[in-house]
């Protein structure tokens, strides 16, 4: 990451502004990324800003909300109404996705000059006019990269924020499960340093009676593939973050090795999710339907194409 680090100075060395923007629906990873991120441009004496495409935070899940009411740095939001005022020698750094079609506001990298940081195996929609791009598929999150970023550049991060990206390693980690390293843990004992609250870390991670209810009607409703994969498929409208945890739960039950989510994030549109332990290679699967991700984490969205549709091709494929 020594060549990321430093190339990432020299561009927040030659701009003014900086714009940070994730992936739609947002989770912790994407957030504490970007965050700190914000924290370490400011470092420098610059002005940064995170996107987000809606001015209501209700709008997003529990977590992002929870996340933000515990902020007491002052972290301002910009939105599709107010960025014009602030394009001028402007980067806008991209984390934890790469895909021009699931950004917060694809536009926008065609008005500014872009740079990608990204833990996702690398697919055909990537955004081609980024200035350069790093996408490393063997790191557990974002988080982890730009924790160590800001110990490269002894920069100690705000507690909260270290806190939130803490539960960002946990979540992409599923628990420190999954895509876990040596430099995993590092990142995670670094980030207690610079003053994380596992407990607070742990209020940020809770949900409400309610979608624990409703996450496990899903999973009440799974079934078994092949002796050792679980699927479950939601036909109401979800979104991935949803498809994602339900994907991880199906992997704490006895005798499953992989389970794969698929349901509806909108009238046109099906996601899958799909997650491993490691010796089947979901993203195999999801290459071959048009996504990717890792062998243990993977993903795709498909539009014009029934749920049911989607479900009997992945039986096939596998």
């Amino acid at each position: 990451m020594y060549n990321l680090f430093e190339k990432l100075k020299e561009v927040i060395n030659k701009y003014d502004n900086f714009i940070i923007m994730g992936h739609k629906d947002p989770d912790l990873d994407c957030l504490g990324a970007s965050l700190g991120l914000c924290e370490i441009i400011e470092s420098f004496g610059k002005k940064a800003y995170i996107f987000l495409n809606n001015k209501n935070l209700q709008n997003y899940n529990s977590n992002i909300n929870q996340a933000f009411e515990r902020m007491q740095k002052d972290i301002i939001c910009v939105t599709t109404h107010n960025y014009k005022k602030i394009i001028n020698n402007t980067l806008l750094i991209v984390v934890d996705v790469h895909s021009s079609d699931r950004l917060e506001y694809p536009k926008l990298v065609d008005l500014v000059d872009t740079v990608v940081i990204d833990h996702h195996i690398k697919n055909k929609n990537y955004i081609k006019t980024a200035k350069f791009m790093y996408i490393d598929s063997n790191i557990s999150s974002v988080s982890e990269i730009i924790t160590y970023f800001a110990k490269y550049l002894n920069v100690n991060l705000d507690g909260v924020i270290s806190t939130i990206l803490l539960g960002g390693i946990e979540i992409d980690t599923n628990g420190f499960n999954l895509k876990t390293t040596n430099f995993t843990y590092e990142a995670a004992s670094i980030l207690m340093e610079m003053g994380a609250d596992s407990i607070l870390k742990q209020e940020l991670l809770k949900e409400s009676k309610s979608q624990y209810i409703k996450r496990a009607s899903y999973i009440k409703n799974s079934f078994i593939v092949k002796k050792n994969i679980a699927m479950c498929v939601i036909s109401k409208i979800t979104n991935t973050i949803e498809l994602a945890e339900i994907a991880e739960e199906l992997l704490t039950f006895e005798d499953v090795e992989a389970s794969f989510v698929i349901g509806k994030l909108d009238q046109n549109t099906v996601g899958v999710s799909a997650r491993s332990l490691g010796v089947i290679d979901v993203s195999d699967i999801m290459k071959q339907l048009g996504g990717g991700g890792h062998t243990s984490n993977a993903a795709t969205q498909i539009k014009n194409k029934t749920i049911n549709e989607i479900k009997e091709n992945i039986i096939k494929l596998l």
